[in-house]
């Protein structure tokens, strides 16, 4: 599954990018034609449907018009991810009043409300999220990445010194003074090189066993 989410929510080449401008502020949209088609490649023809469950002019505010559209995946015979999509679109007038065309409204809503449902997927994503939030996906997949081998190592450090006497963890703290001096002794794999991790975790080894020396690969 995460390699289909990856290929949905691809970006769309530039080309494909289309500008409308709301507002006052450009904005950045998918045709939804491209949307059906990144759907139909990634998820298969046969492997996916869209049903209009509504189509209607607002009731609150007859100037809009309405969708609701669900988007069903068939991930296998059993299993079915569905997902809903709201869209809207204003209804345009001519200067003395007359709508020009509601067909075209009814479908631009329909439309807008199959791009929100497909989003849910993935598809045109990152279009309408903030750079904040992009920035803080980065950083949770950073810490979410493989531990580097030091990492490794200290964190066996921790786990070892963990089981130590009160004594025994003195004994590893003098150590430190003894050989690194007034250097603050590291809370975390970022705070100690290479060097001092080895010497660190050698010495806690010693102490284990109840040993004098421990020698270190070199």
């Amino acid at each position: 599954m995460s390699d289909i989410y990856n290929r949905l929510s691809e970006p769309f080449p530039q080309e494909m990018e289309k500008i409308i401008n709301k507002g006052g502020v450009n904005l950045t949209y998918i045709p939804v034609s491209e949307v059906i088609n990144r759907l139909n490649k990634v998820l298969g023809v046969d492997k996916w449907s869209m049903t209009i469950q509504s189509c209607h002019r607002d009731p609150n505010d007859p100037e809009f018009v309405v969708a609701h559209v669900r988007i069903e995946y068939f991930v296998t015979e059993f299993s079915t991810i569905t997902r809903d999509g709201i869209g809207g679109q204003k209804i345009k007038r001519t200067k003395s009043g007359a709508i020009l065309d509601l067909g075209d409204e009814f479908k631009g809503a329909i439309s807008d409300a199959v791009k929100k449902a497909a989003q849910t997927f993935g598809v045109g994503l990152y279009l309408a999220r903030s750079e904040e939030a992009m920035e803080i996906e980065q950083v949770i997949d950073a810490s979410n990445a493989p531990a580097s081998e030091h990492e490794k190592k200290w964190q066996n450090f921790k786990d070892l010194s963990g089981v130590l006497s009160k004594e025994q963890r003195d004994a590893v703290g003098a150590f430190w003074k003894s050989t690194y001096g007034d250097k603050p002794k590291p809370k975390s794999a970022d705070g100690v090189t290479a060097d001092e991790l080895d010497a660190l975790l050698a010495e806690v080894v010693r102490l284990q066993f109840n040993g004098s020396h421990v020698a270190t690969k070199q």
